[in-house]
């Protein structure tokens, strides 16, 4: 079953919601070549539709309510902050971390990015991350859409209270495993992946002075997409066993 984020105006009444977005009535129509008669999952900020496509229109697929489900909250939000590699890596990163559960991701430069900020390019990149994000979402049957934000400077990144912190770092001492004993205990957590160059020393020491814990994933030094990919893999697991 296909499955569409709506916002409140599709939703004509307690029977009948319509899909007119463009682009999602461009896949739903061309893409998925949706037929009536089939069901599709509809999401809304509070609730999950089961609905029964009965009309094709020229610019929007009309369906029937058979089922209303109350969406439950996330039990915890995981924002990662992502030091900001070259356009294609980010865009990897973008898709794969939100099959794997991130609500948030924080773009940020630091002493070693490649990419520098600026502000003209990045307005023109960000209406495409966000489609990246939408199409993830819908792949992978997320009842949300996650948020990209502005990048940041790394100075920026502060952690709010009762926020639990992971900081990914080739030359901590820490296994990742010792953090993740306690990770049930928070209802918020922020990771923070450095860039290609990785991080200063300084750069460490101050993020470690601002509460995150820096951990070492394993012995083998990853490229910023994978380290990224990898930490949430094991963060999942360890939040939903």
């Amino acid at each position: 079953m296909f499955r569409f984020f709506i916002d409140e105006s599709n939703i004509i009444d307690d029977n009948y919601i319509e899909i007119n977005d463009k682009e999602d009535f461009h896949h739903g129509k061309n893409v998925l070549r949706l037929k009536i008669g089939e069901n599709l999952e509809l999401i809304s900020k509070r609730n999950k539709y089961i609905a029964e496509i009965i009309e094709i229109k020229s610019e929007s697929i009309r369906t029937k309510v058979l089922e209303k489900i109350e969406l439950k909250n996330n039990s915890t939000i995981i924002k990662l902050y992502q030091g900001m590699p070259k356009s294609d890596k980010f865009e990897f990163i973008i898709q794969k971390s939100v099959e794997l559960g991130v609500d948030e991701i924080v773009p940020f430069e630091s002493e070693r990015t490649i990419v520098k900020f600026k502000a003209k390019s990045y307005n023109k990149k960000q209406e495409r991350y966000e489609k990246i994000i939408k199409a993830a979402a819908m792949q992978s049957k997320r009842n949300n859409i996650p948020k990209i934000n502005y990048p940041i400077r790394i100075d920026d990144i502060e952690l709010d209270d009762g926020e639990f912190g992971i900081l990914a770092y080739e030359e901590s001492d820490l296994p990742i495993r010792e953090v993740l004993k306690n990770l049930k205990e928070y209802n918020k957590i922020s990771i923070v992946i450095g860039p290609e160059g990785g991080f200063s020393k300084n750069e460490v020491d101050c993020l470690i002075s601002k509460g995150f814990n820096s951990v070492l994933l394993g012995d083998r030094i990853l490229r910023t997409e994978t380290a990224s990919l990898n930490l949430l893999s094991i963060i999942g697991y360890e939040l939903e066993r």
